[in-house]
């Protein structure tokens, strides 16, 4: 039977790459993204040449029922909904008393509020069906830090928090629940990033090397697959993670 899977924030960067990878794997997929009319557009056309078993849907993760409706929608269209992949971010780059409260806030409902909300979406509904898998993804600064990224460092460290208890919660009912650390990557959120600090990044890798896009969309075209894995972080590059 066809798997259906909702990735948020896929119409650019590792998202796209994710959707591709499950659309050429065979999966049904829904894919949303806020505001960028022209990346929807690329996207679709991207899409297109690989199958035709996927929508791109216009949503604002912060909203709650903007949430629900993106997740009805795609269980009306596929019947079911097998894996959530929460993708969609946003930061403000900036030490921390130059963070103001409407960056703070952004980002912490992009990235925190919008896995709460899609996660409150999805439970009935897999509970329902007696199988379903969340995946949040976060960032090796959660166990890090980073220096100018307060806002981004706290979201992504509470994913960790909020996936743990939620696997915990709801793994009786057959229901995965597990956080990647994809790796950098130049995507549009690090993309104003100079060539030095590229560099300092890529020191920071035992390999002296950042991850490659593609195995990284292999990793969780093969995770959301599993069965039997839950409550896991897994860190898909050659950095040594915090103190958490």
């Amino acid at each position: 039977m066809t798997s259906s899977i909702l990735i948020t924030g896929g119409t650019r960067g590792i998202g796209l790459a994710l959707c591709k990878a499950f659309l050429h794997n065979g999966w049904q997929v829904t894919t949303s993204y806020h505001q960028d009319e022209s990346d929807a557009q690329k996207a679709k056309e991207e899409l297109s040449a690989i199958g035709s078993l996927f929508s791109i849907v216009k949503s604002d993760i912060t909203q709650e029922a903007a949430v629900a409706e993106l997740v009805q929608g795609a269980l009306g269209q596929w019947g079911k909904l097998d894996c959530v992949i929460h993708n969609a971010g946003s930061t403000h780059n900036a030490r921390l008393v130059n963070v103001e409260e409407t960056d703070w806030k952004e980002t912490l409902d992009v990235h925190l509020k919008g896995a709460f909300w899609l996660s409150k979406a999805c439970l009935r509904p897999m509970m329902k069906q007696k199988n379903g898998h969340l995946i949040f993804i976060s960032s090796v600064v959660a166990t890090t830090g980073n220096i100018g990224q307060a806002s981004y460092t706290a979201a992504k460290a509470g994913l960790l928090g909020l996936a743990r208890s939620t696997a915990q919660e709801y793994g009786g009912k057959n229901i995965r629940v597990n956080v990647v650390f994809p790796g950098f990557h130049k995507t549009r959120l690090s993309g104003n990033l100079s060539t030095e600090a590229e560099e300092a990044i890529r020191q920071k890798h035992l390999l002296s090397t950042t991850t490659d896009l593609q195995e990284v969309a292999g990793f969780l075209l093969w995770l959301a697959s599993t069965r039997t894995i839950s409550g896991q972080t897994f860190n898909l590059d050659s950095r040594l993670p915090g103190w958490l």
